[in-house]
């Protein structure tokens, strides 16, 4: 992956990337006017409510809120990272990415087609070993598990055998990849021969979203430590990334209502089989951030489904933990909790689909699991007890983004603690979320401007040099100048001033800027501007005239600021 791109580059991207072409290929949308119309991809709704401006480059679903430019919509659509979009959209668009000093993207472009070359041809190895002489135990295991002969070749399972590396291998490129960039390979020190880390495994496939297989799970046959083996971290391989399941879910499905966190493959398979298919294991002990952030791109509903036992609970708390600044409005989360010593895959098959969906269908909410545990793990007899376990559950509750979902679990942990109205002695106010600031957000002078220079950049040329008083008090002014004074003579456009302020405070005010809708027909907006500057500018006379009479009041002016009091009233007055 690239480590850096210039500024430069960017806008250069932004000019020559059409994201109306690039929406179109994703999703239907449908030309209303100006604007194209279609079902929003990050939450589930009936009509449309995600629009698409070819003339800002800019998309707005009015539905959940996500906005954005071309680079954001394959960030969240793809789950990319900002470099690896901006890889996506040059490739898409043939637009090459000019040579740094940080990495050469050709190079490592091609590297990485190697690697899931080599790693495919792998599978199809480990694939045919299954049904070979040597897999022939691992074969009768998996059927003797319950799986059938289709769902064994649809995840495509394999098996590694005993001492294949140096008969089969003989490819040094092939080898050194898989030892030193892939880490499939290890050396034995006691005969210096190359042999398979999964070997005498059940081989289980991970791809990633797109399909492409990235590494491998391997399985014991018999009680042995480590049970389950995980390829190990490199190019293409990072399991804090990537679900087994998700690929073969988001296939099988056009809209996924839900999804089903269990903890290990052979529960997906199991699931699968019994046609529960929106089912993905994590690959590791607990869920991580990338993990949710790509579920919650994909559905509005995740349900953890862990093992029947004290550790499965215990990391079920950790994902509830790990979940709570990502459940904002249209987001949940639900718990099923199985019973003592069972895990989805020996449910399933003692009760069959229509009991476990019932199951699926009985998840504990959110609210109900979090204050089940937090009332289990605190028992308090004091005073003193009972107020570490209110800051211990609003540390918890401050954590989720949802205004009114904070209130109302407020609310329940007054009840729950005997506290009569606690929401008010509490006072979540200050945890106000976006939206409620959005509501709130007046429409000054300033920000009317800012709204309409963004909207409509080649306004800025109606612009004059304004002066900026040390004195004044009008809010956003020396910002308002500052902006001006920088895009002044450039040639500017909406989608490249909100790239400008990528990952600053600033771009979440200028993204509510952008979406104002200032009712001004077109050919009036000029008009509108050009009366609105005249009003900004009596107001900055009007304000430093204020402040030199406030002056003079209070210890009187020398001759220098008499003359600019007389100089500002005479030029207001030809203004007014």
């Amino acid at each position: 992956m690239i480590k850096y791109v210039s500024r430069v580059f960017i806008n250069n991207l932004l000019d020559q990337t059409d994201i109306v072409c690039l929406i179109k290929n994703k999703i239907q949308l449908k030309k209303k006017g100006k604007n194209f119309f279609g079902i929003c991809p990050f939450h589930l709704e009936k009509n449309p409510s995600f629009v698409v401006n070819s003339e800002k480059q800019l998309y707005h679903c009015f539905g959940c809120g996500v906005h954005g430019n071309i680079i954001d919509f394959i960030m969240y659509y793809e789950n990319l990272s900002f470099l690896e979009s901006i890889e996506s959209l040059s490739n898409i668009f043939s637009i090459p990415i000019p040579d740094n000093k940080s990495n050469n993207f050709k190079k490592i472009y091609k590297k990485n087609n190697i690697y899931y070359k080599i790693i495919l041809n792998l599978s199809f190895f480990y694939k045919n070993s299954l049904f070979s002489i040597s897999g022939e135990k691992t074969y009768k295991y998996l059927l003797k598990r319950g799986f059938n002969l289709y769902i064994i070749k649809y995840f495509s399972i394999g098996f590694s055998p005993l001492f294949w590396v140096n008969n089969i291998l003989n490819n040094i490129k092939t080898i050194k990849i898989l030892h030193e960039k892939l880490g499939i390979l290890k050396v034995d020190k006691k005969n210096n021969n190359f042999y398979d880390v999964f070997y005498n495994r059940v081989i289980f496939p991970i791809k990633n979203i797109k399909g492409l297989i990235v590494g491998f799970g391997g399985r014991v046959l018999k009680n042995k430590n480590p049970k389950y083996l995980n390829s190990s971290e490199n190019n293409i391989f990072h399991k804090g990334n990537e679900l087994y399941g998700l690929y073969e879910t988001k296939k099988e499905n056009n809209i996924i209502k839900k999804i089903l966190i269990v903890e290990g493959y052979i529960d997906v398979i199991s699931l699968f089989q019994f046609n529960i298919k929106y089912a993905v294991a994590i690959l590791g002990t607990t869920i991580t951030n990338n993990q949710i952030k790509k579920l919650f791109n994909i559905t509005n509903k995740i349900i953890y489904c862990y093992d029947g036992d004290k550790a499965g609970i215990k990391a079920q708390w950790k994902s509830l933990k790990m979940s709570l600044p990502y459940l904002v409005n249209g987001k949940e989360i639900k718990f099923m909790i199985l019973p003592d010593k069972e895990d989805p895959d020996s449910l399933i098959r003692k009760e069959g689909k229509i009991f476990f969906e019932k199951r699926i269908n009985n998840s504990l909410s959110f609210s109900k699991f979090f204050f089940k545990q937090l009332f289990l793990k605190n028992l308090f007899s004091s005073c003193e007890e009972k107020t570490h376990f209110i800051y211990t559950a609003l540390s918890y509750i401050k954590l989720i983004p949802d205004y009114f979902f904070k209130i109302n679990l407020i609310q329940q942990l007054g009840e729950k603690i005997g506290i009569i109205n606690f929401i008010n002695i509490y006072n979540p106010i200050k945890y106000k979320n976006k939206t409620i600031i959005k509501n709130n957000f007046k429409k000054t002078t300033i920000r009317i401007l800012l709204s309409l220079l963004i909207q409509y950049p080649k306004l800025i040329k109606f612009v004059p040099k304004l002066k900026f008083f040390k004195s004044s008090n009008i809010y956003g002014l020396f910002f308002f100048i500052k902006f001006v004074s920088f895009y002044k003579n450039k040639n500017m456009t909406t989608v490249k001033i909100l790239e400008q302020y990528r990952g600053t405070k600033i771009k979440k005010i200028l993204e509510i800027l952008v979406t104002w809708n200032h009712m001004i027909p077109d050919h009036k907006i000029e008009k509108f501007f050009i009366n609105l500057i005249k009003k900004l500018k009596i107001n900055i006379l009007e304000n430093r005239i204020e402040y030199l009479i406030s002056l003079d009041r209070k210890e009187g002016l020398n001759y220098k600021k008499k003359q600019e009091l007389w100089s500002l009233n005479k030029i207001l007055h030809k203004k007014k």
